[in-house]
């Protein structure tokens, strides 16, 4: 299936943003009180084996979901967007609903990795006969038979990245809206209208829970949310393929946006593979359990993250405005990005070095 591209104005995207943002903010207020008092809901929720291990409600992403959806249903059925957006928006709504419901599940059975990683590739499976397909890579490479395989690795690699790193109070949220906000200026400079307004929709409706999320955090994700989020960015970075814009650049700024999840989910699983351990088990190592070992506090950590994940954005910016760039800038830019990551885990492993000296 093929999803229109349907022309947005500059208006709509911001009533998108703001009701999102609203109904986000108010929703997380609003589920926040509830669990902190006593009702039927925190008897229920009391009675199961909750997997975090947090004193605070780990079904964030409700509200998050929630305004994210509400949001576009209700810009559609008032006919702010072109009503013609319908097969998108249904198939957006069964995707993140099946791994929303996996969230839930995982986060109160603690479901086995095993299971959760099958359900994810069922559920990146359904998504990929519904339109979202990697097909080709720019003119030259037709991926054919392989093109299935590569939009699985990409929904299923993505969602599990976004998930992995929710483990610091504020960094999930915050690298999704920072990605987001890139996404939004790299798709409205080529006119791709449809990823561009759920890029926006998506940012507010992270903003208004990540007030909630910051160090120490009233609320946090929990699979609930951390599973269909991770998903929603992967299906936002796939609707412009569907859409025939298949140049390099649509792979680049994707990987380079969330480079941070991206790198510490791969060194998570070969790390686990080298000590001869299931790689989808959980650990303490990843990048921000390292510098809180170094003794940064979470405020600082995130901080130090989001800074690193804001200065690789803007490298990727410059491709966008400068398309002429494009032919001979990738490969350039990938070795500047190898370079680049080599450096800041040589720094990293040296200050661990000399910290364990002293």
């Amino acid at each position: 299936m093929k999803f229109g591209t349907f022309s947005i104005s500059g208006e709509i995207y911001l009533a998108g943003y703001f009701v999102a943002l609203a109904l986000s903010f108010g929703l997380t207020l609003t589920l926040i009180k509830t669990i902190k008092s006593v009702n039927f809901l925190t008897f229920l929720l009391n009675r199961f084996p909750i997997s975090t291990g947090k004193n605070v409600s780990p079904f964030g992403g409700i509200p998050v979901i929630l305004s994210f959806l509400i949001t576009l249903w209700l810009m559609l059925f008032l006919g702010m967007v072109d009503a013609r957006n319908v097969n998108l928006f249904t198939a957006l709504t069964l995707g993140v609903g099946l791994m929303f419901l996996l969230g839930i599940y995982d986060d109160i059975t603690n479901c086995p990795p095993r299971l959760k990683l099958f359900v994810q590739i069922v559920i990146a499976g359904f998504l990929y006969f519904s339109g979202f397909q990697i097909e080709r890579i720019g003119n030259l490479i037709d991926l054919g038979p392989f093109s299935i395989l590569l939009t699985v690795l990409w929904i299923v690699g993505i969602t599990n990245a976004i998930n992995l790193i929710d483990g610091m109070d504020g960094l999930a949220p915050g690298i999704i809206f920072f990605s987001c906000l890139t996404l939004v200026f790299v798709y409205l400079e080529r006119n791709i209208f449809g990823a561009s307004f759920l890029a926006v929709v998506l940012a507010g409706s992270t903003l208004g829970f990540f007030f909630f999320n910051l160090p120490p955090a009233k609320i946090i994700l929990g699979d609930t949310g951390s599973l269909p989020l991770g998903l929603l960015v992967s299906l936002i970075t796939l609707l412009p393929l569907n859409q025939g814009h298949t140049d390099e650049i649509y792979y680049l700024i994707p990987v380079i946006t969330l480079l941070i999840p991206i790198m510490d989910t791969t060194f998570a699983f070969f790390r686990r593979v080298f000590k001869g351990i299931n790689p989808f088990t959980k650990d303490a190592n990843h990048f921000h359990h390292r510098l809180e070992n170094l003794g940064l506090s979470p405020g600082k950590a995130i901080s130090i993250l989001f800074a690193i994940g804001f200065y690789f954005d803007l490298t990727a910016m410059v491709p966008v405005y400068r398309i002429n760039l494009i032919p001979n800038f990738i490969p350039i830019y990938f070795v500047f990005i190898i370079v680049n990551v080599a450096i800041l885990i040589f720094i990293l492993q040296k200050i661990e070095k000399k910290q364990n000296h002293e």
